[in-house]
């Protein structure tokens, strides 16, 4: 009886020091920060946008996503689009990872270009480590004759466990 009650005491202490001796990850520490414009969240979707205003430009918008879509896989999208149709339309996503952090680039999508139309998009996923916080950086262009209009996206930051 007396050692039954020892072995119990003995697992009990086990498991509470396995229990206090799981990992903590960085994106409990991180979590809502922000880090370059970047909110650090733990959703399986971020878009950034950016939206040109400007009387007379020829682009219109920009925006890039990024999505989780299964064990270390993240998706990423880009759209870009002028206002009419343009000699050139671009647009060119970055994958980047947060290290240190800083935002690094992780990956390159693009560019991609369509000639003559006035909307320009391109998605794709990729396999990433885990571990990390990862957003979606967008370079848009709309070219016209020899006006050339350039305008940026950035989503927050969703972590990849």
């Amino acid at each position: 009886m007396r050692n039954v009650k020892r072995m119990a005491v003995s697992m009990l202490l086990i498991l509470g020091l396995a229990l206090t001796a799981l990992p903590v990850y960085a994106a409990d520490e991180l979590l809502g920060t922000v880090v370059d414009g970047s909110l650090l969240t733990d959703d399986t979707y971020a878009e950034g946008q950016t939206y040109l205003k400007q009387r007379g430009s020829i682009l219109s918008h920009g925006s890039g996503s990024v999505s989780i879509e299964g064990t270390r896989r993240v998706g990423m999208t880009g759209s870009t689009t002028a206002h009419k149709t343009v000699d050139e339309v671009q647009v060119t996503m970055f994958l980047q990872r947060l290290e240190s952090g800083s935002w690094e680039h992780y990956l390159t999508m693009g560019p991609k270009i369509k000639y003559n139309s006035n909307f320009v998009s391109n998605s794709n996923t990729y396999s990433v480590s885990g571990g990390y916080y990862y957003r979606a950086y967008g370079s848009h262009t709309a070219i016209n004759g020899s006006t050339v209009e350039s305008a940026s996206s950035c989503s927050n930051g969703i972590w990849v466990s």
